[in-house]
């Protein structure tokens, strides 16, 4: 248990690593393996959050390839939905999420409203009630 902890700790610094190459090929693979990685049901976002992994994905937003982009919102949104919320949103994705809502690629622009329900309160958990006036 403990050698496989460390070895998927060694893949996703790999993985990181990778998606900042300046090969666009290399950086897809390794964002797309990054994304597949998010699917196990064991998986956890730990070792991506130290190694500064939500500040990378943000970079990645920025690419013009939409696989790169599609696979860079897969895991910010798994690695919110895996309890780190507050990790993504404190990273700075709000804003470059809102200017991608009309990304010119369709399975961005889904993505990025699966990001965006993830990342923000529901409109009725953020209503306060007001008490009614007596008449």
């Amino acid at each position: 248990m403990v050698e496989e902890l460390k070895i998927r700790q060694a893949l996703t610094v790999d993985l990181l690593r990778r998606s900042m190459h300046p090969d666009e090929e290399v950086r897809e693979a390794a964002i797309e393996a990054l994304a597949v990685t998010t699917e196990a049901d064991d998986w956890r976002p730990n070792e991506l959050i130290r190694q500064g992994g939500v500040a990378i994905l943000i970079g990645l937003l920025e690419e013009e390839n939409p696989h790169i982009v599609a696979a860079a919102l897969e895991v910010l949104t798994a690695t919110a939905t895996a309890g780190n919320e507050e990790e993504v949103v404190s990273g700075g994705a709000i804003a470059p999420l809102y200017r991608m809502r009309g990304h010119p690629d369709p399975t961005v622009r889904e993505k990025v409203r699966e990001a965006l329900w993830v990342l923000e309160p529901e409109v009725e958990e953020a209503v306060v009630s007001k008490p009614q006036d007596n008449y």
